[in-house]
Order: structure tokens, then sequence, then C-alpha cells
């Protein structure tokens, strides 16, 4: 069962859309944060305040939600990730060079609560493949895929989030990147280690947002 191993698998990651043989780069880093694990999927899912804490993504926009994104048949809420958003993030990668940034199309694939578990990783993938936590009543996620012109262009990937509950008010998180296609193999060379180093700071971000948010 992938509860007890070390992470991430040695023999490397996966995800649903990128399967372990079409990885060509790989990013991931995992921290614990003293917070609830539903105060940290709804930071992430809420873009419109990434400005707040994110200093690799400052900037997000849900650009199309899917039918009944709205409360009671209202107006669709652009501020927060639902199943299927269409999403521009503008990341980025030199911090010297803030106001350099670089819009990247993403959809959301997948959206996970342990009063609301979803099946997109099936269960037979979750126990065999040590890349995801098993256990979905202690599991929040989130993932999205690479959308629009990186694909077109020949880039294929899918980001999750794994927020595992360890206690009342205490979760580890892991995140991870799996991209293939020609032009993964231009970004590996390029920007892995950059994105490495990326991928840590979100989640150094992300923790001090959520644990300042419990002191207030």
């Amino acid at each position: 069962m992938a509860t007890s191993y070390s992470w991430p698998p040695a023999k490397g990651l996966s995800t649903v859309q990128i399967p372990r043989s079409d990885t060509i780069l790989q990013m991931y880093a995992s921290k614990k944060i003293n917070a609830p694990g539903q105060r940290v999927l709804d930071a992430v899912l809420d873009v419109s305040n990434y400005n707040k804490w994110n200093t690799f993504c400052p900037e997000a926009k849900i650009e199309v939600q899917p039918p009944g994104g709205g409360r009671e048949g209202g107006a669709a809420d652009f501020r927060k990730m639902k199943l299927g958003s269409i999403m521009t993030f503008q990341v980025v990668m030199d911090a010297s060079k803030s106001n350099n940034k670089t819009a990247t199309g993403l959809k959301v694939t997948d959206i996970s609560t342990p009063s609301h578990p979803s099946d997109y990783v099936p269960a037979s993938t979750r126990e065999s493949d040590s890349s995801f936590y098993s256990d979905l009543s202690k599991l929040y996620r989130v993932c999205w895929k690479t959308e629009g012109g990186f694909v077109s262009r020949g880039l294929r990937g899918e980001r999750f989030h794994e927020i595992i509950v360890v206690g009342e008010n205490e979760c580890e998180v892991r995140t991870w990147e799996c991209q293939g296609g020609i032009l993964a193999r231009t970004v590996k060379w390029m920007f892995q280690k950059t994105l490495m180093e990326k991928f840590d700071l979100w989640l150094a971000d992300l923790k001090g947002y959520c644990e300042a948010q419990g002191r207030t």
C-alpha cells in the first residue's frame, strides 16, 4: 500500500496524463505545513490571492469556468479553480527580472477531498505506483495539465498537488510535474535546475502563507 514509502520513488514519478514511460522531465518538492489540509487546498485553488504569497506565480487568471461554476445558477466564480477550469499562469523564471513573466496555459484535471474523493487516479494505480498517496480519506488533491500553445509546440505536462493530512493542524504537501514530448527535452536542458528550485519556493511560500493565517 502506497502509504508507507519514501517519496519521490527511486524509479521516478508519473501522473495520469504523463506515465513514467513518457516522462522526460520531472520536477518535485515536498514540505510539512502546520495548517489544516483544507486551508492549504483553498490557498492553491484561489488564484485571486496568488499575488499575496506566490513568488513563482504571482499572477494567475481563470479564463474559462466549466458549466455550473457559479452558486445557485449565478455567474461563475473566476477566483477559484474548479474541475475543468482553463487558466493562464504568469510565472517568473528569473527573480532578478520579476516583470518578465512567461504565460502558461493550463486546465484543471482533478480535484479530490476526503469528503468528495475522486477516482481520477484509479485505485489499482494508487496501490501499485508510489508516486501517489493511496488513502483518499486523508488526501486533498488538485491537478492541472498543460493546455494551449505549449501543447501545439510539442510539450505535454501535468502537475499534481497532494496534501496529506498528518494531524488536526498538520499536513504534508507533495507537488510534482511530469513533462513529455519533443519540447520537454529543451525545457529539461535549459530549465531543470531552475524549475526544481521554483517548486521548492512555491511550497515554502505556501507554507508561510497558510501558517500565518492560523496566527491571525
